[in-house]
């Protein structure tokens, strides 16, 4: 895979940023995986300030969502001015948080990719516009594939993640189980 890279989240490659949503931050963050994310895709994700913001409301983990972003160099974005963005914006937000709705008006007119397990808000969408969007457990599984985390730290994260009240996919307790899902 080529490497991205970005400066201050701006793309400086022909691969696309991947617009990371509150869930998949939390995810890895109950897991204590928080700092792996930019291993997995080196240099592509960002955060938008919207999703930051929906992240600051979440007093019991605020220190380590703040730790995250300081350690992880995950670069917060400014939410474009664009008057086509803010437009669709303003119409998703009606229907979903504020997360999703940023980041899949964002997505839609820029190109890059959605990370968000919050399919009942942004799969139609997504699938509708061609917007690609990668779940935590479509990272988790990069991360497997790639070496980065072996199967009993996957299946370890599922299990934490789980635990600590969070949806990933339903029936699926292992990444094995999840790669075979995958390939079908």
């Amino acid at each position: 895979m080529i490497q991205n890279l970005m400066i201050m989240g701006k793309k400086t490659s022909t691969e696309p940023r991947i617009l990371l949503d509150c869930d998949v931050i939390i995810h890895f963050t109950k897991a204590g995986q928080q700092l792996l994310l930019p291993k997995i895709f080196p240099n592509r994700f960002v955060i938008l300030d919207k999703v930051k913001a929906e992240l600051d409301k979440r007093k019991k983990s605020i220190v380590a969502l703040e730790n995250f972003l300081e350690w992880s160099k995950i670069a917060v974005i400014p939410f474009p001015k664009d008057k086509e963005i803010l437009i669709e914006y303003a119409r998703l937000k009606s229907n979903m948080g504020d997360g999703e709705a940023a980041c899949m008006a964002v997505a839609k007119h820029t190109k890059d990719y959605i990370a968000s397990s919050n399919l009942n808000d942004i799969k139609a969408y997504c699938d509708y516009f061609g917007i690609v969007y990668l779940t935590t457990m479509d990272i988790l599984l990069e991360a497997y594939q790639k070496g980065i985390l072996s199967e009993v730290q996957c299946d370890t994260f599922i299990k934490e993640v789980k635990s600590k009240d969070s949806k990933l996919i339903d029936g699926v307790d292992s990444i094995k189980q999840y790669e075979q899902m995958v390939k079908k």
